[in-house]
């Protein structure tokens, strides 16, 4: 973790910069490494966020490459990040996949390492604490509806894989992306596509998707939609439109 944070580079004082902050919860299961993995590339090629990513990985293939995702190495890249950050004026995204649980936790987990969940109460105290203002938090997890509660507020927009009360879909070992990080991430987010509308286009592609393997499920029993959340106050919003005229001048 240190290697990493001594990588970052300072913000301009000229321009709203966007920060990136990457979590994989569950190593058990390598779709969550592969899925921070991706959208890391992903931002520093479309959105300027080379040597402004930190990545917090739980996976059996990156124990000695990448830092690991725990209270206290989220805690102290928070920190890390306000402290290169404008926390007044620069943008975090904030990227969390995991399995989750129905009581609102996100599951951190490595064999060999005993390791709590992060509560959504927890993980809205790093981020009061951290001091960072502007904030884009993407949550692809079971129940992930249930964090908006502890995380929203004006500067804030948070965007969720399921309902508080639902799950999601994908999570497997074999699986690049869960439903919803391939329907957001891969197939609606582009340059051109702000944060809120793309969330606006993955709610279709995840009901048709949803509607599909539930028709071909031979038991139907207990099955229900996803239905991805969201919460977009016009604070941040009219942010982010901000931060994109500025970055449309420097494409």
């Amino acid at each position: 973790l240190a290697a990493a944070e001594a990588a970052l580079q300072a913000q301009d004082p000229d321009r709203i910069d966007l920060f990136w902050l990457g979590v994989a919860g569950d190593g058990r299961q390598e779709v969550f490494r592969r899925e921070v993995e991706y959208v890391r590339s992903q931002f520093e090629r479309d959105y300027g966020t080379a040597g402004r990513s930190l990545s917090l990985i739980n996976s059996r293939t990156t124990v000695g490459a990448a830092p690991l995702a725990t209270h206290t190495s989220l805690q102290r890249a928070l920190r890390t990040l306000a402290a290169t950050m404008d926390v007044d004026e620069d943008i975090l995204f904030l990227f969390l996949t995991s399995h989750g649980s129905e009581y609102h936790e996100l599951v951190l987990e490595l064999d060999g390492v005993e390791l709590p969940d992060l509560p959504a109460a927890t993980l809205a105290q790093m981020l009061r604490d951290s001091g960072i203002r502007w904030k884009v938090i993407v949550i692809s997890a079971c129940y992930s509806g249930g964090f908006i509660d502890a995380l929203k507020d004006e500067h804030t927009l948070v965007i969720t894989a399921a309902r508080h009360d639902r799950t999601s879909f994908g999570c497997s070992d074999d699986n690049d992306f869960t439903y919803f990080g391939r329907a957001y991430f891969e197939q609606s987010l582009t340059p051109e596509t702000g944060f809120v509308e793309a969330f606006a286009k993955t709610q279709g592609v995840i009901a048709e998707w949803e509607k599909e393997m539930f028709e071909q499920a031979l038991d139907k029993r207990g099955l229900q939609h996803s239905e991805p959340m969201m919460h977009a106050p016009e604070p941040i919003q009219a942010h982010l439109q901000r931060w994109r005229a500025q970055l449309a001048t420097q494409r």
